[in-house]
């Protein structure tokens, strides 16, 4: 669980090597405490950001500066957390600013991108740019295919695919040849494709002995073939099954006529001329509902009529009369069609055709006779039938005689088959030789010209699935919203203003105004988008979650510089804001922890009394006190940052008279502050006086033993070095330098705390020497302090 993070191991940027930095450690001597944050101070460089990639990546979110990051427990063990653990881990950075504020201008507004926007933004600018460059790759690829398409350039395999056409063409080349191999009148088509089967044929002969050998074998055809021709179409018999014996008695059967009305027998008597077909298609007309008029005379039709007049017409067609009808049906056949003209040299041929006209026209006849019956199936039919069955034998007895003739004939011409199949080879090969050099161009310009189709191919496809994704993000983009009324309370707090800076969501857009009105992008400062950061990552951490349960969850809180030299003006807010969010969320959970890192001294002594009052408003709600660490990142390693803002004026006395020893280094980042409090606190209770003007009060400097001294002090710059170590808002937002105490030498820091410490012994020598009390060779480091002073004075 979060609760049991004690620090992380880190390496990679600013640590070389795997460091352990306890930055939640529990132990406190041989007692466990419960830690509510942590509060750390380092400059620039020292490796707080590396901190804040560190938790980053052991969360799982990809650092590549970092090589390793584990979380580690209160025993220094790496463990692994779950993933429900993790993502109630939340980091604010710079890299969290930039990935997740972006602000670009739209025409008079300015857009402000917030949380997944920014990364959708930057996917969309990606993929449009992708769009862009693989438009640009296609267009060029289609410039490339289309010459292949060209039947005019020589690296297209159309221009070597015409060159083999004309290769092929005319009557000196393979189309004239074939004509005369065949008798053709005109010479045979080329095609586009015509090359593909003379590519095989391949020979060790030179083109000139082939063309002799052709000669040669044409003059042999034309002597055998002395004008005939094979028929390659085979005769074959008819097998049709006829009975006249049953279709005679069909044609004589009676059926009895029905009981009828007089409508009834009107319609009979149509029946009877032969107007069946009629008296269906009256069925099928007034059995549909949708008609409502008669067809013929235009009267309507009442449903009742149409039902009567359907049943007297299927009174009259009986299931007899149909039965009978179909059965006559079965025996009417079509005439037998057959195509003469291939057999015309043949001496049966019109014999057959005789006959064949006999058989359809006894077809036709009987045809007539049973379509009689059947349009008049109560009347018997005594007609005569023409012999079919018989007319049918002496037709299949002549067929059989043609077919043989035909096979006789086939075999006396059957001989120019070999010769015209060895000529067609012989033509293939010289083909095969006019069109070789350019079926071989032809292939490695094919080949070219499909690797290109494929490129091309390969780029419309990536185009289009670039086009989707963009699509998809356009889309996402546009269903993203954030909670702005949450990140405007935000700023309202931090401002204390509703109008200095608010998000107003206008078209699918998060427009960013100024006292109400638009403005643009190079008006809207780093501190400012620092701002519109912190309030968007307090904001985020509670997205799709009730306020009111949000904080009660468990979170760890690493906040790196707060507070950036961007946004010194609006400091009292960001600090404000922050004591405000930090109290929702650590008291909200008694295991939710926080940690603040900066490099910024006034900011660390604010957060210090941030958790002060946290962790003793921890104690009321929870029950128990919980403590926070204090500490500086120094050379890779976590070291306590000692200095308490409210330690005892004796306290006071001893740090600046050890580190005036040179014995209390650890002092040096805030020695300033301490020697300013120090001196501020004697010169208040004293004097009643500002520790600026001690030491230019006539009447104070009077107190000084000798006027050496006096000079001394009155000269003294040691106010300037006190007034810029010190973290007063309005001193700190005056210096061009946040850095102005840390570069005065150890030297320098030294002397100065010991003047001070002189100033105050001559003044009141048993004052100092009271609260130096347990201190070591007090009076002669004193003494010796200061006559250093008095024998620089007299040089």
């Amino acid at each position: 669980m979060l609760k049991d993070i004690a620090g992380i191991r880190v390496c990679g940027a600013n640590f070389e090597s795997s460091s352990d930095i306890l930055f939640l450690d529990p132990h406190n001597g041989n007692k466990i405490k419960k830690v509510k944050g942590s509060l750390l101070y380092g400059r620039n460089g020292a490796g707080k950001s590396t901190l804040a990639k560190a938790v980053k990546s052991a969360k799982g979110e990809v650092q590549e500066a970092i090589i390793q990051a584990d979380f580690l427990d209160s025993n220094n063990s790496p463990f692994e957390l779950t993933p429900e653990d993790k993502s109630h881990i939340f980091v604010f950075d710079e890299e969290y600013v930039d990935k997740n504020i972006k602000i670009q201008e739209s025409g008079l507004n300015t857009i402000v991108m917030l949380g997944h926007q920014v990364e959708l933004a930057e996917q969309i600018q990606t993929e449009r740019k992708n769009l862009e460059e693989l438009k640009t790759a296609r267009d060029a690829q289609e410039a490339i295919v289309q010459t292949y398409e060209k039947d005019d350039t020589e690296t297209s395999p159309k221009y070597h695919m015409k060159k083999m056409r004309y290769a092929l063409q005319g009557d000196d080349c393979w189309a004239g040849r074939d004509k005369l191999i065949k008798g053709n009148r005109q010479n045979t088509s080329v095609h586009n494709d015509t090359y593909k089967h003379l590519v095989p044929f391949s020979t060790s002969k030179t083109r000139d002995q082939l063309i002799v050998e052709f000669n040669e074998a044409l003059k042999s055809l034309r002597e055998a073939q002395q004008g005939n021709a094979t028929i390659s179409s085979s005769i074959s018999t008819f097998n049709i099954h006829y009975d006249e014996e049953k279709i005679m008695r069909l044609l004589k059967m009676k059926i009895e006529k029905p009981e009828l009305t007089e409508r009834e027998h009107y319609l009979l008597e149509l029946a009877q001329t032969g107007n069946t077909s009629q008296l269906n298609r009256m069925v099928t007309i007034f059995s549909n509902k949708n008609v409502c008029a008669c067809p013929v005379c235009m009267q309507p039709v009442s449903e009742e009529y149409k039902q009567n007049l359907v049943q007297s017409v299927q009174k009259v067609l009986s299931k007899a009369v149909e039965e009978h009808q179909e059965s006559l049906r079965q025996f009417i056949m079509d005439e037998i069609e057959f195509n003469f003209s291939p057999f015309i040299k043949l001496a049966n041929t019109d014999l057959c055709s005789k006959l064949l006209l006999e058989f359809n026209a006894a077809i036709k006849y009987n045809n007539l006779v049973i379509q009689s019956k059947i349009d008049d199936p109560y009347t018997p039919c005594e007609q005569q039938l023409q012999p079919i069955s018989t007319l049918l034998t002496r037709l299949n007895v002549a067929f059989d005689k043609l077919e043989c003739e035909r096979i006789e004939y086939n075999k006396e011409i059957t001989a120019t088959k070999p010769i015209v199949d060895h000529l067609t080879k012989i033509n293939n090969q010289i083909a095969h030789f006019d069109i070789q050099d350019s079926y071989l161009r032809y292939l490695a310009c094919a080949a070219q010209a499909k690797k290109e189709q494929e490129k091309l191919v390969e780029l419309q496809n990536a185009s289009a699935r670039t086009k989707h994704r963009l699509d998809e993000l356009e889309a996402m983009q546009k269903n993203v919203q954030v909670a702005v009324s949450i990140i405007n309370n935000n700023l309202n707090y931090i401002f204390f203003s509703n109008t200095r800076f608010k998000i107003d969501y206008r078209n699918g857009n998060y427009i960013l105004l100024s006292n109400g009105k638009s403005v643009r992008p190079s008006q809207v400062s780093q501190g400012e988008r620092n701002i519109i950061g912190l309030c968007y990552f307090f904001a985020s951490i509670l997205q799709n979650q009730e306020e009111s349960s949000g904080y009660t969850k468990e979170y760890l809180l690493v906040i790196d510089d707060p507070v950036s030299s961007f946004d010194i003006e609006n400091k009292t807010g960001i600090m404000s804001f922050l004591r405000y969010q930090l109290g929702k969320f650590l008291l909200g959970n008694k295991d939710t922890r926080a940690i603040i890192m900066t490099h910024d001294l006034p900011t660390y002594y604010d957060s210090e009394k941030i958790f002060k009052e946290l962790t003793a408003a921890s104690e009321t709600i929870c029950g128990e006190k919980p403590v926070y660490r204090l500490y500086e990142l120094k050379n890779q390693k976590l070291v306590t940052f000692s200095y308490n803002k409210r330690q005892e004026y004796s306290e006071l006395i001893k740090i600046v008279y050890n580190y005036a020893l040179g014995n209390a280094t650890e002092y040096e980042l805030v020695i300033g502050n301490i020697m300013r409090q120090m001196l501020e606190a004697f010169s208040t209770f004293q004097y009643k006086k500002g520790f600026d003007d001690i030491s230019t009060d006539q009447s104070i400097l009077a107190l000084l033993p000798e006027d050496v001294y006096k000079t001394y002090f009155e000269n003294l710059m040691y106010r300037l070095i006190l007034n810029n170590g010190s973290h007063r808002l309005e001193q700190t937002q005056s210096m061009s330098d946040m850095y102005f105490f840390t570069v005065i030498s150890d030297s320098e820091k030294q002397r100065t705390a010991k003047e001070i410490l002189c100033f105050i012994y001559l003044l009141n020598k048993k004052h100092l020497l009271s609260h130096l009390e347990g201190c070591t060779d007090i009076e002669s480091n004193l003494q010796h302090w200061c006559n250093d002073i008095k024998n620089s004075c007299l040089m």
